[in-house]
């Protein structure tokens, strides 16, 4: 992988914990350095749908607690 792109993930925190989670962009990064604006576009996907995953998740509990309450009263 070139250096200067290396730089660039390692300066910002989630793309380098997103670079180590999902390893295949070794590969792709090490292969062609072009695929750079595709890691980004796969980084962003990925932190949507995540944001996605955890909003759903939160609206799921809340749902639960209402329901556990109307049953306790």
């Amino acid at each position: 992988m070139e250096l200067n792109i290396l730089y660039k993930i390692k300066s910002e925190k989630k793309h380098y914990d997103f670079l180590r989670s999902h390893s295949i962009w070794y590969k792709y990064l090490n292969r062609d350095p072009n695929n750079y604006k595709d890691f980004l576009n796969a980084y962003k996907k990925y932190s949507r749908e995540e944001t996605t995953s955890k909003i759903n998740n939160t609206i799921n509990n809340i749902d639960m607690i209402a329901n556990i309450i109307k049953v306790l009263e």
